[in-house]
């Protein structure tokens, strides 16, 4: 698997960025006459503070504080400036042995990391996300989830859906189920019968492999899910609940493109933080750029702006069906004629919820939980991308994920 282009373009969209970085900073200046009065309708748990912030602010000459509060954002809109165009010019490109390839449909491709695994050994069927590259599980050396499975006497086969083809282009979600995704499974069971075969789905594939568990349970040991969103209503953001309500603008976009745009997607998940590009930027900016944390920062933001398109109809799924409607969590959600439902599973279920995933909410993650009879559930102390890829996945999620497959 090769590495996106050289030429650099994120973060996408880059315009998108810069703007509600800027909206931010202004919005400090606007609010700043309000909270040195104290008619900001601040949440309840933060009216002490207010209070107190409130009374220091009147201590202070109020142009005095907007200068020195427009000299703050403009001092983090430059960091963030020179960290993007540091980012642009960065040195490093991913270079990874590419895995075995043990069956493609359409786009879709089945990736071997243990090809040569004694008998035996147990296989980890891998359902990565429908929108982002695979090979976040696969960044980099020293950074390879299904490369320190391997390495720990398990046999990882990871799905690579990669971007939707002609075959795909008409595909809603149960169609990536029932034609790719459970086709693939049924595969690898042939191909090793009587093994342990264990599935792990990590954020939107744990979604996915929670109905083909239901479905192939009896060839299953167990299932894990990473990050896995399951409440879709829990704890959204309003900025987030913004973006959906906005349902004629994309499904319009989604209708005349044909699929979901990668920028669309990734406006999306802006609007799950909206700051995050100007304080992760800056924090880039003031790295050294020959260090490996500075090329684990690039190789991390390469991928997320390597994203793929989402197929029209499975979009819409996304959009309407989970986002809009919350059918999973509800028991609104069917494949194959069966609702979908955590109840039905009898397989042992681990469920990784990170402890500061700013994609899938903890309250979302854990909707899985409250529907199963006893889960296991693990809390990484990390997020959504830093629990597979970051310093303490090691010892962390590689670790809990291989005690219990092995254990």
């Amino acid at each position: 698997m090769s590495g996106p282009p050289f030429k650099r373009i994120g973060p996408r969209p880059l315009g998108l960025h810069l703007g509600l970085s800027s909206s931010t900073l202004s919005s400090a200046l606007a609010a700043l006459p309000l909270a040195r009065e104290n008619k900001i309708p601040w949440l309840d748990g933060l009216q002490e503070e207010a209070d107190a912030l409130a009374e220091d602010l009147k201590s202070h000459d109020l142009a005095h504080l907007m200068q020195v509060v427009g000299e703050r954002a403009h001092f983090h809109v430059s960091e963030m400036l020179s960290g993007i165009k540091k980012y642009h010019a960065h040195s490093y490109t991913r270079s990874m042995e590419e895995p075995a390839l043990l069956h493609q449909v359409g786009a879709m491709r089945l990736l071997d990391y243990a090809p040569k695994a004694p008998l035996g050994s147990p296989v980890v069927f891998i359902v990565p996300s429908l929108v982002n590259r695979d090979y976040i599980l696969d960044l980099m050396e020293g950074r390879s989830f299904v490369r320190a499975l391997a390495a720990a006497g398990l046999r990882p086969i990871l799905v690579s859906w990669g971007a939707p083809g002609t075959s795909e282009q008409s595909y809603n979600i149960e169609d990536y189920l029932l034609k790719q995704l459970l086709p693939a499974f049924d595969m690898v069971c042939e191909a090793n019968p009587g093994q342990t075969i264990h599935m792990l789905g990590y954020c939107m594939g744990g979604t996915l492999a929670v109905a083909a568990a239901q479905l192939r349970q009896s060839a299953l040991s167990s299932l894990i899910t990473l990050a896995s969103p399951w409440n879709f209503h829990a704890d959204l953001g309003a900025a987030a609940k913004m973006f959906l309500s906005q349902k004629m603008l994309w499904s319009s976009v989604v209708e005349q493109q044909g699929n979901m745009p990668v920028d669309i997607l990734q406006s999306f998940f802006a609007s799950l933080d909206p700051n995050l590009c100007l304080k992760k930027f800056g924090l880039f900016n003031r790295m050294d750029m020959d260090s490996q944390k500075a090329r684990e920062f690039v190789a991390i933001e390469d991928w997320l702006n390597d994203g793929v398109p989402l197929a029209r109809r499975a979009a819409m799924d996304c959009f309407t069906d989970w986002y809009t409607d919350n059918r999973p969590y509800r028991g609104k959600w069917t494949v194959d004629g069966q609702t979908i439902n955590p109840e039905k599973l009898n397989i042992p279920v681990m469920i990784a919820v990170p402890k500061s995933d700013r994609i899938v909410p903890a309250a979302s993650a854990l909707g899985l939980a409250e529907q199963l009879s006893k889960p296991t559930v693990v809390t990484p102390p990390s997020g959504h991308i830093g629990m597979v890829v970051g310093r303490q996945a090691a010892r962390g999620l590689w670790q809990d994920v291989i005690d219990w497959v092995t254990g």
